[in-house]
């Protein structure tokens, strides 16, 4: 008993040390897999060092037949960005100033160490790159990834991380429920499926000291043709994996703290309505995921600093392809936005309408001047649809009547969802705006990408702008409905509302100071349809609470076993 107190208070004293010291701000690792197995991973590592250490190391063993190679650093604010000077075996004596600018590997009987100096002392952003061969496995009935890919006892636990798993764009083929089953151990955070055909794996607190990330993934036949034979069946690797796992539901519950403004009294019904439909439905299209500094820039094709304000509708107006692209940049919004967006056109498009019931509530009704006919948007008509169905006869749509509907008809919320996702590449490739395989954006693409965060930025701050009154006022229904998609709707109304309270009185339909009391009770009333929705799904998909089923959902600290790579220790030294 003595020595495990005295090793418990020497583990705490040492992370002590590191939080005066070090500390890893963020760690994004990017594993890409070519058609031979192989996999192209990058990591970024935010740090700041402290004034002890001399260099990084990554650990990497248990490395079987994987071999790694191209191993390559760079740090965002050294020398240009420029390629560290690989100098092959690394000698870990060296000093700092030595170290500088140097990278190279340390061989050792059971796997290598990846390492590189840590410069001047301070914050740094050090990207490092190398290639894991054989790192996809061939078994007997499907192909498997499984590998550690952030190892337990680093010096310093990073505070946020992300790790996202894709095919090279030569495949041509997302990652998705129909071909891939994922499974996330030794840490609490999430694993999904995202729109672009990747899968991300992210934390929801900051590491431990034996925090982990281990990755594990079920591939059919087909997609890869690695040399790396297992002759196991894939059950007999999970059995091994899923010893001492224990998986939780994801409710994921919006912050709404800062709903200090109120929004529009009608978004306010809007919310019941979207939560239900977005909290049961695909849980990697509808939630809004970290993507790196360096994978916004890609996509873009500048920094997004350097996007300018844009004072035009964004990609002709098209809500879908827009959302595509939001969610692809991971646009910190709230998982209501299309469809927050697409009611809204409704209702200035004339295909709803909203009244006030005797106490002052509001209720949305289906318009009659459009004689039942549903909106042209596939995905606005295919809500429309929804909602008329949930309504009843009276074709009033209250609150308790789509949460009721919802619970019944969860399958269709999820097809719904995901078609949102699969419209928008069909759009962003029709447009010319996407390459026709894999998912990189076109010039094209980017420019108008460009546009879209630059209207954002726009309706940030178009209260700045000297020519508002003249150029905006007929454009202010499709703000709100952009600012809806973008995640500042309240924030546009209420510059609306400061620059003509009459003006936006008469462009809404409703004063803007009732917005807040709505808006709160119709915000407690949206956690708990969003919890009990995704408790939903987590269960039917999952086979009870986590991702143990494969469809994504919660990690599970524990289990894991039988992973390549990886080992213990790491970080700074």
């Amino acid at each position: 008993m003595r020595f495990w107190l005295t090793f418990l208070a020497a583990l705490v004293s040492t992370t002590a040390v590191f939080a005066d010291n070090q500390r890893v701000r963020d760690l994004d690792i990017t594993v890409t897999l070519r058609p031979n197995g192989e996999a192209r991973i990058h990591e970024v590592w935010d740090v700041d060092t402290g004034d002890e250490i001399t260099e990084i190391y990554l650990v990497r063993e248990n490395l079987d037949d994987i071999s790694i190679r191209d191993f390559s650093v760079y740090d965002e604010g050294f020398n240009g960005g420029r390629p560290f000077d690989n100098v092959g075996e690394w000698d870990v004596d060296l000093s700092r100033r030595r170290k500088t600018g140097r990278c190279g590997i340390v061989h050792k009987g059971d796997g290598v160490e990846l390492c590189w100096g840590v410069g001047e002392y301070g914050h740094h952003v050090y990207h490092a790159s190398y290639l894991m061969t054989d790192a996809v496995k061939t078994l007997n009935d499907y192909d498997m990834l499984h590998l550690q890919l952030v190892s337990p006892g680093l010096s310093a636990p990073p505070q946020h991380v992300t790790v996202t798993v894709r095919t090279d764009e030569v495949l041509d083929t997302p990652l998705d429920t129909t071909n891939t089953r994922v499974w996330g151990f030794g840490f609490n955070g999430t694993s999904y499926f995202q729109e672009d055909g990747s899968v991300e794996f992210e934390s929801a607190e900051p590491f431990q000291y034996m925090s982990s990330v281990i990755v594990l993934l079920r591939f059919d036949k087909g997609i890869f043709h690695s040399s790396s034979v297992k002759p196991v069946d894939f059950q007999e690797h999970l059995d091994q994996a899923m010893e001492g796992a224990s998986f939780e539901p994801v409710y994921d519950v919006e912050d709404d703290d800062d709903d200090d403004g109120g929004l529009l009294q009608l978004l306010a019904q809007i919310f019941v309505i979207v939560v239900a439909l977005l909290g049961g439905g695909k849980t990697g299209y509808s939630r809004t995921g970290h993507v790196s500094r360096w994978e916004k820039k890609k996509l873009l094709g500048v920094s997004p600093k350097e996007v300018s304000w844009w004072r035009d509708i964004p990609m002709d107006g098209d809500l879908i392809a827009a959302d595509y692209a939001l969610t692809r940049l991971g646009e910190d919004r709230k998982n209501n936005a299309l469809a927050s967006a697409e009611i809204l056109r409704m209702i200035y498009n004339g295909y709803l309408d909203v009244q006030k019931d005797a106490n002052g509530k509001v209720e949305i009704t289906f318009a009659p001047s459009k004689h039942g006919k549903a909106p042209i948007d596939p995905i606005a008509s295919d809500l429309w649809s929804m909602m008329l169905e949930a309504s009843g006869s009276d074709r009033i749509l209250q609150d308790k009547e789509f949460s009721s509907w919802s619970g019944k008809n969860r399958k269709r919320l999820y097809n719904w969802t995901e078609k949102m996702g699969k419209l928008g590449k069909e759009k962003f490739r029709g447009r010319g705006w996407m390459q026709s395989r894999g998912s990189k954006f076109t010039s094209d693409g980017q420019l108008e990408t460009q546009h879209l965060l630059g209207f954002k930025k726009y309706l940030n701050d178009f209260t700045l702008s000297s020519q508002r009154e003249t150029v905006e006022v007929h454009l202010w229904q499709e703000y709100l409905v952009y600012g809806a998609l973008l995640g500042v709707a309240e924030k546009v109304a209420k510059q609306l509302k400061d620059i003509d309270p009459v003006l936006f009185e008469q462009t809404v339909g409703y004063d803007y100071g009732t917005f807040t009391n709505v808006l709160y009770s119709t915000n407690m009333l949206s956690r708990a349809i969003t919890s009990a929705n995704r408790a939903y799904v987590s269960s039917t998909f999952s086979g009870g609470g986590g991702s143990f089923g494969g469809f994504g959902g919660g990690t599970s600290f524990g289990g894991g076993g039988g992973f390549s790579g990886g080992g213990f220790g790491g970080g700074g030294r």
